[in-house]
C-alpha cells in the first residue's frame, strides 16, 4: 500500500512504525531507480563493516520534539548521545549549514551565507563533500543523498567523484505544506532501499518542519509539531530498516540526527536569537555511549565522523572533529533556551489527520 499523508493517523495511533519498512522498500526501489549491487559483491558477508546513516531535520526545535509524538526519535537519543547546543555565531540559514554539515567547514571558511548566490557549486572544488572524501579515499564505498530540498542534490553532485546515489524525492512548486510531507515520505522511502541494499553511507534530508515553521507555527503551533511527529514516523521506518541490515549482514551501523537551524516563535530563522540558533544532535552507534549527554557534538563535527568510523585518514584542516574523539562544540555550554510555543496537545489524544493546506496542484513526487 502507497504511504502518503493519509495513512500517518493510522500509524502515530497504533504505534506501527515497523510497518513502514515493510510498506515503504517497494516503492523506494522504483524511486531510487538505481537498485545497489548485492553487498556480497563489496564486502565479506562475515566483516563487520561500519556503515552510517545521516538524518537531517530542517528546521527543528528539540523543545518542541519533546512536545511532539516523538518515540522513535526520543528513543534514538536514548540509545545513544544527545548534544544540544547553540550554532551561534554560524549563519542560521539551509544552505550555510547544510554545506557545513557535509563538508566540515564553518559558513566562515566557504563564504556561504544564504541559499543563493554564496551557495554555489563551485565553492565545493575547494572545500569537498563528505561523499566526494569518502569516495576519493575508498572507491568501493557506496554512498547516496536523498534528499526533499533539491539543493541537497546540488551539493552532493559536486567533485568528482560524488556520490553514487542523488535523489531528490519531488518537487513542491507552490511550497504547501502537504506537498512537502508527500514529498518528504518519498525521501523516506528511498532512503529505506538504499540502506537495504547495503549503502555504506546514506544522508538523508526532510524539509517539512521547516516548511511548517514558516507557514504554520505563528498562527498555529500544533501544526509545527504534528510536523515533527509525522517525520518521526519515517526515521522509525529508516531505523528499522537500519536495524535490519544490521542484525541480517553483521554490520555496525551509526545512526547520526541534527538539524540545520531552529525557528522563531513567529516562524522564520536567519538571526541570532536562541530559537534560531538552537540544534542538537543525536548520535547513536556501536562506538558511542549511550544515555549520555554531552553538547560537544556539532553538525560541524559530521564529516570528520564519517571519514573516522570509515578508517579513511582525517583531514587536519576541517572545522570539525569525529564524535568519537568528543566532537568540537564546547560541552560545558548550556542548552539554548526554547520555551515550548502554544499548548502541546495530550500526545495520547495526538491524531495527524488533513494537513492544513489541500491544495498541492504543483506537487510532483517521483517515483522513477
Amino acid at each position: 500500500m502507497p504511504l502518503d499523508r493519509r495513512t500517518f493517523s493510522t500509524l502515530l495511533a497504533t504505534g506501527l512504525t515497523a510497518v513502514f519498512a515493510d510498506t515503504v522498500v517497494p516503492r523506494a526501489r522504483a524511486v531510487s531507480g538505481d537498485p545497489a549491487a548485492p553487498d556480497t559483491a563489496r564486502h565479506d558477508p562475515g566483516d563487520a563493516v561500519n556503515k552510517v546513516a545521516v538524518i537531517g531535520i530542517d528546521g527543528c526545535l528539540y523543545t518542541e520534539l519533546l512536545a511532539a509524538v516523538t518515540p522513535n526519535l526520543q528513543r534514538l537519543a536514548a540509545e545513544g548521545t544527545l548534544s544540544r547546543y547553540s550554532l551561534a555565531p554560524h549563519t542560521t540559514i539551509s544552505c550555510p549549514s547544510w554545506s557545513a554539515a557535509l563538508t566540515g567547514f564553518w559558513d566562515t571558511r566557504t563564504g556561504i551565507c544564504d541559499n543563493d548566490g554564496s551557495c554555489r557549486p563551485e565553492v565545493f572544488a575547494t572545500y569537498p563533500t563528505v561523499f566526494h572524501r569518502v569516495k576519493t579515499a575508498a572507491p568501493h564505498r557506496r554512498t547516496a543523498s536523498v534528499a526533499t530540498w533539491d539543493t541537497i542534490s546540488t551539493i552532493a553532485r559536486t567533485g568528482d567523484p560524488h556520490a553514487d546515489v542523488i535523489i531528490t524525492a519531488g518537487a513542491n512548486r507552490y511550497g504547501t505544506y502537504g506537498c512537502e510531507a508527500d514529498v518528504d515520505t518519498a525521501t523516506a522511502a528511498a532512503t529505506v532501499a538504499e540502506i537495504t541494499a547495503g549503502t555504506d553511507l546514506v544522508f538523508t534530508h526532510f524539509d517539512q518542519v521547516d516548511i511548517a515553521g514558516h507557514t504554520l507555527r505563528a498562527a498555529n503551533p500544533q501544526a509545527y509539531r504534528d510536523a515533527i511527529s509525522r517525520v518521526d514516523v519515517l526515521v522509525g521506518g529508516i531505523v528499522t530498516a537500519v536495524d535490519t541490515r544490521a542484525q541480517t549482514h553483521g554490520e555496525r551501523w551509526t545512526v547520526l540526527v541534527t538539524t540545520d537551524h531552529g525557528h522563531k516563535p513567529q516562524g522564520g530563522h536567519g538571526g541570532q536569537t536562541a530559537y534560531e540558533t538552537a540544534s542538537f544532535v543525536i548520535a547513536r552507534g556501536p562506538d558511542l555511549p549511550a544515555g549520555r549527554h554531552h553538547n560537544g557534538f556539532s553538525l560541524i563535527d559530521l564529516t570528520p565522523t564519517v571519514l573516522d568510523l570509515f578508517g579513511l585518514p582525517p583531514v587536519p584542516e576541517l572545522d570539525g572533529k569525529s564524535f568519537r574523539t568528543g566532537g568540537s562544540a564546547d560541552p560545558s555550554q548550556p542548552v539554548p533556551d526554547t520555551p515550548v510555543i502554544g499548548h502541546p496537545a495530550d500526545p495520547a489524544t495526538t491524531r495527524l489527520t488533513g494537513l492544513p493546506v489541500p491544495i498541492d496542484t504543483g506537487c510532483v513526487i517521483r517515483t522513477a
